[in-house]
């Protein structure tokens, strides 16, 4: 067994990628982060490996019972309770937390990286907003899903593009301009029905979501973006245009089973559903489930 900020220290350093990050959630500094991931390591007989942009280590049982066991402590009151989000609803639902909870990095592309977080139980609930870009729900057994919301993913442009305004736009209307693509591997379903407008795509290469590497893309008044009525929110320098949206997708917040019903998952879905209600008020297309 290890100590709480043991085995934190090597969970921080995973979920926010590096240890100024981590000492900087837990409270001290990067050398005693660097000695207790160091412990964690040796007693697991792990070693961390970088994929892209991101840390792991290899499954270890032993290291799984741990992190249950420590998530029951968190779930007690000992520790913050860990929340990870998408990159723009994220904030705009989730802070601030409620008393008891901490958030995470809010800027994964994807949903590969927040469900291997979730499962290996790095943190403990995950708010996600590409619930149908997720694996068959016979595939995520282990986990509950409780769902928020719907809406519409349709396409947004700058004020100033040519076909800002424009009424009743067609798919010619739009393939006169290119698309930021969704990078290849993060939502492999909504990128197959975006690729199935025959638009041209431009390429991305984003590891993690910045403001500069995808809305102000499309500045140049020329590229068209991929935008839901809460990404609206959230940045509101983009404009809908008058086209059928390409496809919808869900938000929910996911935990694993056997948390579904403990009162600090249940407070943040509170939490959640009241900021939920206020925002929706000025979206009437989107749908609260």
């Amino acid at each position: 067994m290890v100590g709480v900020e043991e085995l934190a220290s090597l969970d921080f350093v995973l979920w926010r990628r590096t240890g100024k990050q981590a000492a900087r959630a837990l409270g001290c500094n990067q050398s005693t982060i660097s000695r207790r991931l160091g412990r964690c390591l040796e007693v697991f007989q792990l070693k961390m490996r970088r994929r892209r942009n991101e840390w792991d280590v290899p499954f270890s049982l032993l290291l799984q019972l741990e992190r249950e066991l420590h998530q029951h402590c968190r779930l007690l009151g000992h520790l913050p309770l860990r929340l990870e989000a998408c990159p723009l609803t994220g904030p705009l639902l989730a802070h601030p937390l409620p008393e008891g909870w901490i958030g995470g990095c809010y800027d994964h592309i994807g949903v590969e990286r927040p469900l291997q977080l979730l499962r290996n139980r790095v943190i403990d609930a995950w708010l996600c907003d590409a619930v149908d870009d997720l694996p068959p729900p016979a595939e995520r057994l282990d986990l509950a899903l409780h769902p928020l919301w719907r809406n519409p993913v349709a396409l947004h442009a700058a004020p100033g593009h040519p076909l800002a305004g424009e009424r009743a736009l067609t798919s010619t209307d739009l393939r006169s301009f290119p698309c930021l693509d969704i990078p290849a591997g993060a939502f492999e379903r909504s990128r197959s029905l975006l690729h199935g407008l025959g638009l041209y795509h431009r390429p991305t290469q984003l590891l993690n979501y910045t403001s500069t590497g995808w809305e102000e893309r499309a500045e140049d008044a020329i590229t068209l973006l991929c935008f839901t009525p809460l990404n609206r929110l959230a940045s509101p320098g983009l404009v809908p245009l008058d086209a059928p949206a390409p496809f919808g997708n869900s938000g929910a917040l996911l935990c694993h089973r056997d948390l579904a019903s403990h009162p600090p998952i249940q407070l943040l879905l509170e939490t959640l559903r009241w900021r939920l209600a206020q925002k929706s008020a000025t979206l009437p297309d989107l749908e609260r489930l």
